[in-house]
């Protein structure tokens, strides 16, 4: 998946208006809670067939950082 396409399906989401860059801290966002949290466990199901463990978020902070929990590989660079 491209690296852009990722981020406004990641805004679209977690119901964010303002655009994510890999930089952004979730933490930081608006709409993001325990909630939203699950829908990026089922949003990152859905489009990479991975199962992530809610352990797995505990040191998350950017972005780039549930990139990297991902795996690097399944982007694409522009």
């Amino acid at each position: 998946m491209k690296t852009s396409v990722f981020l406004e399906k990641l805004q679209e989401e977690l119901e964010e208006n303002q655009s994510l860059s890999k930089e952004t801290k979730l933490k930081d966002l608006e709409n993001y809670d325990s909630i939203s949290l699950l829908s990026v466990i089922a949003f990152v199901d859905e489009n990479f067939d991975q199962q992530l463990d809610p352990d797995q978020f505990k040191n998350m902070e950017t972005v780039s950082d549930l990139m990297n929990i991902i795996g690097l590989e399944n982007f694409e660079s522009e």
